[in-house]
C-alpha cells in the first residue's frame, strides 16, 4: 500500500513537471526547443511552437530567423516574409533576412519590389547581374488573333513587344510597342469616307515607371499613346496613369487613376485592385479590380482573376470582366480597349508554362459578347493569344 501511494505521488509530480515544462516560455527554453526543431527540420512543428512562443511574449531575433526559414522551406513565402521582416525590426542590416525576403518576393512574382533587398547583400550571394544598377530586366512578345462572328467586322490582329529595364535597384521601366489591325463596314459612320471598308491600323507606345519607395510601397506612373487612323480621320490618343501599390505578405493593394483623351473625348478611370495569396505562394492566387469610369457619363466594371498551379511549372488562370464598356484601361493601362462596338461581357482562360526558370510561355482564349455600334444587335468574338516572356 505504501509503495502504491509513493508511486502515485511520483506520477503526479512528474505530470506537474510536464505541465510546467509545457508552459515554460522562458527565453532559454524557447531558444533551445526552437533550435532543436530547426535541427530536426521539423518545419511545421517549429512554426506551431514559434506561434505559441510569440503569443506568450517570447519574441527574439533568432526565433524569427528560424521561423522565416521554416516557412520558406514549406514554400509559404508570405509567412517567410512576415517573420524575416520582424527580424529586421531588431537588426535592420541582417543579410539572412534580406536574402530570403528577396527570394520570397521573386517566388511571389514581385521581382521589382524584391530589388529593394539587394543593396543589403554582399556581392556573390545573388547572380552578378542583380547588383548592377542599370540592366535589362526582361522582354516579352505577344500575338492575338480574333474572330468576330459578324460579317461587318473583319478579323482583328493585335501584336506587342515589350522590354523591361532598371536604372537603379529602385527605379524600373517597362516599355512596349503594339499594333492593332482591323477592317470595318459601318454605314452609320456617315462622316467617314469609304465607310464600307474602314481600315484601322492602330500603333501604340507604352511606358511605365515604377519606383520602390521602401520594401513594401511603390509609386507608379505610366503613359500610353495610341495613333488611330480611321480613313479620313486620325485620332491621337493619350492616357496617363498614376498610382501607388502596397505589397504586404499575404496580399497587395493598388489604387490608381487614369486620365486622358480617347477619340477626341476626355476620359478618366479610377481603379482599386486587391491581390490575395492565401497559401503564401502562387499555388492559388486572386486579383480583384473595381473600376469607375467617367466619359460622357459614368460606368462601373469589375474584373476578377483566379489562378492556380496545376502541375510543376504550369499554371492556369481564369478571368472575367463584368459591366458594359467601350473604353477601358487594364493592367496599369498597358491594354486599352477603345473599340467601336461596346463590350457587354469578357471572360477568358490562360495557361502558363515556365521552363528554364526564366522563360514563360502563355496560351489563352478570350470570349467577348459585343454589341454592334448604334444597334441592339449582339455578336460574339473569340480570341486566341500566345506569348513568350523572359526575365534576365
Amino acid at each position: 500500500m505504501r509503495k502504491l501511494i509513493i508511486t502515485g505521488w511520483m506520477l503526479l509530480f512528474l505530470a506537474e513537471l510536464n505541465v510546467i515544462a509545457q508552459n515554460d516560455f522562458s527565453f532559454t527554453r524557447v531558444d533551445s526547443l526552437s533550435y532543436s526543431l530547426y535541427e530536426k527540420t521539423d518545419w511545421r512543428g517549429l512554426l506551431r511552437y514559434g506561434k505559441e512562443a510569440i503569443a506568450n511574449r517570447q519574441d527574439f531575433l533568432l526565433l524569427r530567423l528560424r521561423l522565416g526559414y521554416a516557412a520558406f522551406m514549406l514554400k509559404n513565402y508570405s509567412e517567410s516574409i512576415k517573420h524575416y521582416e520582424a527580424a529586421l525590426k531588431e537588426d535592420s542590416y541582417n543579410s539572412t533576412a534580406h536574402y530570403f525576403i528577396y527570394w520570397s518576393r521573386i517566388n511571389l512574382n514581385q521581382s521589382e519590389i524584391a530589388m529593394a533587398e539587394v543593396k543589403f547583400l554582399t556581392s556573390g550571394v545573388l547572380p552578378e547581374n542583380k547588383y548592377k544598377p542599370f540592366a535589362l530586366s526582361g522582354a516579352e512578345v505577344e500575338l492575338s488573333f480574333k474572330q468576330p462572328d459578324s460579317a461587318s467586322r473583319g478579323k482583328p490582329i493585335y501584336a506587342r513587344i515589350g522590354l523591361g529595364n532598371r536604372f537603379s535597384h529602385s527605379f524600373h521601366m517597362q516599355q512596349s510597342l503594339a499594333t492593332f489591325q482591323q477592317t470595318l463596314n459601318e454605314p452609320l459612320f456617315t462622316a467617314v469616307s469609304n465607310n464600307n471598308k474602314i481600315n484601322i491600323g492602330q500603333v501604340e507606345y507604352y511606358n511605365r515607371m515604377t519606383i520602390n519607395i521602401n520594401r513594401r510601397l511603390q509609386f507608379k506612373v505610366a503613359y500610353h499613346y495610341l495613333h488611330t487612323p480611321f480613313n479620313n480621320f486620325t485620332y491621337q490618343n493619350h492616357l496617363l496613369m498614376t498610382g501607388v501599390k502596397y505589397n504586404g505578405s499575404y496580399f497587395d493593394v493598388q489604387a490608381d487613376a487614369v486620365f486622358g483623351r480617347l477619340t477626341d473625348t476626355s476620359t478618366s478611370q479610377y481603379n482599386l485592385q486587391l491581390g490575395l495569396y492565401p497559401l503564401g505562394n502562387l499555388d492559388f492566387y486572386s486579383y480583384s479590380t473595381a473600376s469607375m469610369r467617367q466619359r460622357q457619363g459614368s460606368a462601373f466594371n469589375f474584373r476578377q482573376v483566379l489562378g492556380a498551379k496545376m502541375l510543376k511549372n504550369t499554371w492556369l488562370e481564369g478571368n472575367i470582366t463584368l459591366g458594359r464598356f467601350q473604353n477601358l484601361a487594364e493592367n496599369d493601362a498597358i491594354y486599352v480597349y477603345n473599340s467601336v462596338d461596346p463590350t457587354k461581357m469578357k471572360a477568358g482562360i490562360t495557361g502558363y508554362l515556365m521552363f528554364g526558370g526564366k522563360t514563360i510561355a502563355q496560351l489563352g482564349y478570350t470570349f467577348e459578347q459585343r454589341q454592334l455600334f448604334g444597334t441592339t444587335t449582339t455578336y460574339n468574338q473569340h480570341s486566341i493569344t500566345g506569348g513568350l516572356s523572359w526575365k534576365f
